[in-house]
């Protein structure tokens, strides 16, 4: 997990581990040092929304986490969730007044990846943050729908598809080609529709002289384009290649 990983930051000081890390990539999961603390669903929710939200006031709390039933229903379930998480997990979060939040002193493995991107754009010499990005697993918070979690969801998923992007652009510029590939690669994963990420594939296999490689890549990906969406690849992407040594293929639109 990426919170146990220690980094170097910009300023050169170096990030120690907190006493709680918490996971949302991937999965939800916290954790004191090696000890994994399980926590009922209800305040999953609590902390997932207090480390996504930031510091909330119970009345919003209450209306986003239980908006179906009424106040002394929520108030009642935001009461319970706080009275279990101060068992298994003292400290975690703090109440100013009539506001929650989590403590500062905890450490979330999707900010560490925030933290970790921006730092990569502006240190690619630094391996170690190059591979946290590639290697980072897991969407944010997996089967969960609220819309919170879904907005939230999405930016980390976009942070990390233009960061992946721009490190392999820089890798390229250094002839780094094999890191160059793992990010290119990884971001085809993450989505495989994304034409910036295949270019960069392409760009790389020229690069090392691969064309046969090129060459089939930029027709999976064309394939892949035309199945899922009835559309060609950009000029700006065809246009990296010969046009001889891409065997073209009349785009058949299937009538639904």
């Amino acid at each position: 997990m990426l919170g146990n990983l220690e980094w170097t930051s910009a300023d050169g000081e170096s990030a120690e581990a907190s006493a709680f890390q918490l996971q949302l990539l991937g999965k939800f999961a916290l954790r004191q040092g090696e000890t994994l603390i399980l926590l009922p669903m209800c305040t999953q929710r609590l902390v997932a929304f207090l480390t996504i939200h930031g510091p909330a006031p119970r009345p919003v709390i209450m209306g986003t986490l239980w908006p179906d039933v009424g106040e002394s229903y929520a108030r009642a379930s935001l009461r319970t969730a706080i009275w279990r998480l101060h068992r298994c997990a003292p400290l975690l979060i703090r109440a100013d007044g009539d506001v929650l939040v989590l403590s500062p002193e905890v450490g979330v493995d999707s900010r560490q990846l925030a933290e970790a991107a921006q730092f990569a754009l502006h240190n690619t010499s630094h391996s170690v943050v190059s591979t946290m990005i590639v290697r980072a697993g897991g969407e944010l918070l997996p089967g969960w729908y609220d819309d919170w979690v879904i907005f939230e969801r999405e930016r980390v998923r976009q942070l990390r598809l233009h960061v992946l992007d721009a490190l392999a652009e820089r890798l390229i510029a250094q002839a780094r080609y094999a890191e160059a590939l793992e990010a290119a690669l990884e971001c085809a994963r993450i989505e495989p529709l994304r034409e910036s990420s295949n270019r960069l594939i392409i760009a790389i296999h020229l690069a090392e002289d691969n064309v046969a490689e090129a060459v089939r890549h930029y027709e999976f990906f064309r394939d892949l384009l035309r199945i899922e969406l009835g559309i060609e690849p950009s000029p700006r992407l065809a246009g990296l290649l010969p046009a001889q040594r891409c065997r073209p293929v009349p785009l058949q639109v299937t009538a639904r």
